[in-house]
């Protein structure tokens, strides 16, 4: 069985020999940077190192799948108008300003969009990995989600006023946005993706009330997905308990979900659905901060509470050390020794 089958097989619902093992969401590490000689701001923007970059996550850390599109959040919030901020060896780019925040006349869905910011050197990026990868691996994109898109192009605090006072202006912005998110989707599957990827940390119950996610997410993710050419997997930061079977109930293939919330209620309620767990190995704490031994042990956790796919719980710190992030792998190859 190659990484690409055991990968495409278990987001299939079909038997593995063994849990995947890999990063669901961005992994611009330092200590991976030094290893190939790619680092950023260099790889945030040239294909070549860019796509270095993703390897080295196979090569040194032990990723059995690898990320296309950068090392960010931003690609589509950069293509609407967002002004970035420059980013540095262990800093990613960031959103510097908020074009739409004191409203969103003539915000529309451009004809162009996807020849604006970084997506010619992404479109590169995913022709040179499937050079290199072949069908050995699989590839996934990853950008953020049109709900996070959203908050980026009018400010987060703005948009969580507009979702209870102002549902027009937000239902304005909602519609560019989740245009924005199904083309790049789409533009990842047609350049050889395998899965898709959205991240939606401003959809999570730490500022958004779960009924509001049920009103407001939860339909324009089932567009997403819906019109969607390929799986798409469903990334939410912090505690994701009262909205799990809502993130199931997007269609998306597989839920990533952090440290902060119960994995192994999230398994029972995601394979009712027929939806895969990806996690969940704390970032912020254990992964960054830990001992080897720490992540180890939760690594060996996750794999008990029966994770379809073992990683961190999130996008890894750039300072996370290379000796913890390891440890997935070791944990994971033990576990099934």
């Amino acid at each position: 069985m190659t990484l690409k089958e055991r990968v495409l097989n278990r987001l299939q619902g079909k038997e593995v020999d063994r849990t995947p093992v890999g990063c669901t969401t961005t992994y611009g590490v330092v200590d991976f940077m030094k290893k190939c000689g790619c680092e950023r701001p260099l790889a945030d923007t040239d294909p070549l190192a860019m796509t270095e970059l993703a390897l080295a996550g196979h090569t040194y850390g032990g990723f059995e799948w690898v990320k296309a599109m950068g090392w960010d959040i931003v690609a589509l919030s950069e293509a609407l108008g967002c002004e970035l901020g420059t980013p540095r060896i262990d800093r990613q780019y960031y959103i510097n300003s908020f074009p739409y925040a004191e409203g969103v006349e003539g915000l529309e869905f451009p004809s162009d969009f996807l020849s604006r910011g970084r997506f010619p050197a992404f479109q590169e990026n995913l022709r040179l990995l499937r050079e290199r990868v072949g069908e050995q691996m699989a590839i996934f994109g990853e950008t953020e989600g049109a709900f996070t898109c959203a908050a980026n192009l009018v400010g987060p605090e703005q948009f969580i006023k507009w979702a209870i006072k102002k549902p027009d202006q937000l239902t304005k912005t909602l519609d560019v946005t989740k245009e924005a998110a199904i083309a790049a989707a789409n533009f990842a599957f047609d350049q050889g993706a395998d899965f898709f990827v959205f991240a939606e940390p401003t959809s999570g119950p730490a500022l958004l009330n779960p009924r509001l996610y049920e009103k407001l997410v939860l339909p324009i993710e089932k567009e997403i997905v819906s019109r969607s050419r390929g799986p798409v997997v469903l990334h939410i930061c912090a505690d994701t308990d009262p909205i799990i079977e809502f993130m199931c109930q997007t269609g998306a293939a597989g839920i990533s979900i952090e440290e902060k919330a119960d994995l192994k209620r999230a398994v029972e309620i995601a394979h009712r659905y027929g939806v895969k767990v990806f996690g969940n190995v704390a970032t912020a704490t254990t992964m960054f901060s830990g001992t080897p031994e720490e992540v180890y042990r939760e690594a060996i956790t996750a794999l008990e509470n029966g994770t379809d796919f073992l990683c961190p719980g999130c996008g890894i710190a750039p300072g996370s050390p290379l000796e913890n992030i390891i440890q997935i792998k070791k944990a994971r190859d033990d576990f099934f020794q």
